[in-house]
């Protein structure tokens, strides 16, 4: 049998050295540009569109793009749940920042949501525009991708506007409120961790401050504004079976949330009983999801159009996406004026 008879064969793995090579060359891309602003999710996902498009709507690439997509998300649920899902560390929390946050991510998730229905943008759109902005950004879109039967067009077009409405936030928005706010790094740290999108995102937040006085080390404005990013990861365990039931319209609990749940628990588990441990694992596991990641979001751009992407819903979802940033970052200045943790 010939190789191109194999790799049309339903189930074969025709084509899967292309996205393995382009999520290996998004990873490195990221490591060698050693910009936090470079994740490689998205990166391995937009490199994945610009060759879908080089070779044209109409090349075959077999079945290798779909079967890593669906291999693939969930070993990266696992190993992502296991690092980053702490229910030990949310606990370490202040109850005002708890109430602060809480607030700030549920308003952020369903104004989204009620956003994309007033811009009539496409529904799995709007689920994972919702959960990208509200949570984890790549993360939680690929977690989501799964329990709401996301086309490979879905995944890309929401994922590129939660990427450009977290630049606005994390270059303009932000800073500019910021300073004329008069905020102090800490407090700069608490909205960059509640609001931005992206863990990297965060990280050059905190250390590039706008002129804001601060009594903190950049180490300490570090830990503080990703000690809040970390928190948000928990809005998963209910944001995928809302999503999930919605696109259903029943309710629906699907495999992803008990791969998410399990490793997390266990990774809960470890740190409380043998932190050591954990740490030393959590590279590993954030080295393994990191990768099979990356490459699962190549091949969701191998199998992207993107001609959709600049359609009226890429539009739609940048707005939506924009809109929401706007809103999450209001209730966090009111409920910080009202709290004041």
């Amino acid at each position: 049998m010939s190789a191109r008879a194999a790799g049309s064969r339903p189930g074969g793995t025709g084509g899967i050295a292309l996205p393995v090579f382009l999520g290996a060359a998004g990873l490195g891309i990221s490591y060698v540009g050693r910009s936090n602003l470079l994740d490689p999710l998205v990166v391995s996902m937009v490199l994945g569109v610009v060759v879908r498009t080089w070779l044209g709507a109409g090349s075959r690439l077999g079945p290798g793009p779909a079967l890593a997509t669906r291999i693939l998300l969930p070993v990266g649920i696992v190993f992502y749940a296991f690092t980053n899902l702490n229910f030990g560390k949310v606990l370490e929390l202040p109850a005002s920042m708890s109430a602060l946050l809480v607030a700030v991510v549920v308003v952020f998730f369903f104004a989204t949501l009620l956003l994309g229905r007033a811009f009539r943008l496409r529904r799995q759109i709007a689920y994972l525009t919702a959960t990208g902005s509200a949570i984890c950004g790549a993360s939680a879109i690929a977690i989501t991708s799964r329990a709401v039967d996301a086309e490979p067009d879905d995944v890309s077009t929401s994922l590129l506007a939660v990427t450009f409405a977290a630049v606005l936030c994390l270059f303009i928005f932000l800073p500019f409120l910021a300073a004329a706010s008069g905020f102090a790094g800490e407090t700069y740290a608490l909205l960059a961790g509640s609001v931005l999108q992206f863990t990297g995102f965060v990280k050059v937040a905190v250390r590039n401050l706008p002129y804001l006085e601060t009594t903190s080390s950049p180490e300490r404005l570090t830990s503080l504004a990703l000690s809040v990013k970390a928190a948000r990861y928990l809005v998963l365990i209910a944001a995928i079976p809302i999503v999930a039931s919605l696109a259903r319209k029943r309710l629906f609990l699907p495999a992803a949330l008990w791969y998410f749940l399990g490793a997390g628990a266990a990774g809960s588990a470890m740190y409380a009983a043998a932190p050591a441990m954990h740490e030393g694992l959590a590279p590993l596991a954030t080295a393994v999801h990191s990768a099979s990641w990356s490459v699962a979001l190549a091949s969701i751009g191998l199998q992207a159009d993107a001609r959709v992407l600049l359609s009226n819903n890429g539009a739609k979802a940048l707005g939506v996406a924009v809109l929401g940033s706007v809103i999450a970052t209001a209730v966090f200045f009111v409920g910080y004026r009202l709290l004041g943790p």
